[in-house]
């Protein structure tokens, strides 16, 4: 999966602890267009570069027009994101990351007063959400909702999210 974060050249050479994170990415360059030049951080890698890319995103968060870029989508919620992928860094160190998923969704749908069908994400991110799924005739499938919403949660790029297939 390839990940780019670019940052307004400007912005960047007023944060020189910025650059430095910039060039510890597997890749990185300098664009330019009609808004001028930019440093891009570029991450192949993706999400095997969590660290960096959280402490990119960190360093940048008062910045202004940094844009994130996940597989030539642009992500339109940074702090979305950042959260989806502090929720996976955090998976990384849990014995069971499937557990530790569940675990969090459960949380979520717990205060949110879910009802006692089965999760169909196991994932916090999207578990608030599920409630307004249409089952109705003629509307998409569930998956394909879930899936809209792990879009819109920004983290539908997430290794560990697992949807479940239902047709109902």
């Amino acid at each position: 999966m390839h990940l780019s974060i670019a940052i307004p050249e400007a912005q960047v050479v007023e944060a020189p602890a910025l650059l430095r994170i910039v060039r510890m990415a597997p890749a990185c360059d300098v664009e330019a267009d009609e808004q001028g030049a930019s440093y891009v951080a570029l991450f192949d890698d993706f999400p095997k570069s969590v660290e960096i890319v959280a402490r990119l995103i960190e360093e940048a968060w008062d910045l202004r027009d940094v844009r994130i870029t996940l597989d030539s989508r642009p992500v339109a919620s940074r702090i979305n994101f950042y959260a989806a992928l502090r929720c996976y860094h955090e998976s990384l160190s849990a014995p069971d990351a499937a557990a530790y998923c569940l675990q969090q969704a459960a949380k979520v749908g717990t205060d949110g007063g879910c009802s006692d069908r089965s999760c169909l994400s196991h994932c916090r991110f999207i578990c608030s959400r599920c409630v307004g799924l249409s089952r109705d005739r003629g509307a998409p499938p569930v998956s394909i909702q879930l899936l809209e919403l792990a879009r819109r949660a920004e983290v539908d790029w997430c290794p560990n999210l697992r949807i479940a297939k239902v047709d109902a």
